[in-house]
């Protein structure tokens, strides 16, 4: 058969009724598929809002275990170096941030940009580092707080002032109202 007998066959009553066979099985698996594809779409909607709920739960467990990891070492060390204890939470925020601060291996690092190069340094060097810097140095208890005791003090008329705010407030450039 050619094609032009074809067309004239597909106009009859028997034509007509083989090609609705054919396009009904055509439409059948058209809409099996269809319905595959939707169940489809919507288990992975589920699973990406499950993989959106899971990243979250991660977020809020890797703050966990950064702050435990991280910012507690991290306040120790800047104690333990003598820095005023009021200056230490904002400070630690400060140092995480400057040095990129992170967990590897359990061990806390950041790094240090050396011209072009960036080394990567402990949390000891970084603090040591840090130390370093003139913008640090306001930071640190003075080593000896010296309080001389005079009869003046017992009269009432002494420094009602703690030695150690009042180094603070002069490591700072504040004025101490004694």
């Amino acid at each position: 058969m050619d094609i032009i007998e074809l067309e004239k066959w597909l106009e009859t009553e028997q034509g007509k009724t083989w090609l609705e066979t054919q396009k009904q099985g055509l439409i059948l698996k058209n809409n099996e598929l269809l319905e595959k594809v939707t169940k489809g779409n919507a288990e992975n909607k589920t699973l990406y809002e499950r993989i959106g709920n899971l990243e979250s739960d991660l977020s809020k467990s890797q703050a966990v275990v950064n702050d435990t990891l991280l910012s507690k070492p991290l306040a120790n060390k800047l104690k333990e170096k003598g820095v005023f204890e009021v200056l230490i939470p904002e400070l630690s925020k400060t140092i995480a941030e400057t040095y990129g601060l992170q967990l590897v291996n359990g061990n806390a690092t950041g790094k240090v940009k050396e011209g072009e190069k960036e080394q990567e340094l402990t949390l000891d060097q970084i603090i040591d580092t840090w130390a370093k810097l003139d913008t640090s140095k306001d930071c640190f208890k003075p080593q000896d707080i010296k309080t001389q005791s005079t009869s003046h003090d017992f009269k009432g008329g002494g420094s009602t002032v703690d030695p150690e705010i009042a180094a603070a407030y002069r490591g700072a450039g504040l004025s101490v109202k004694e």
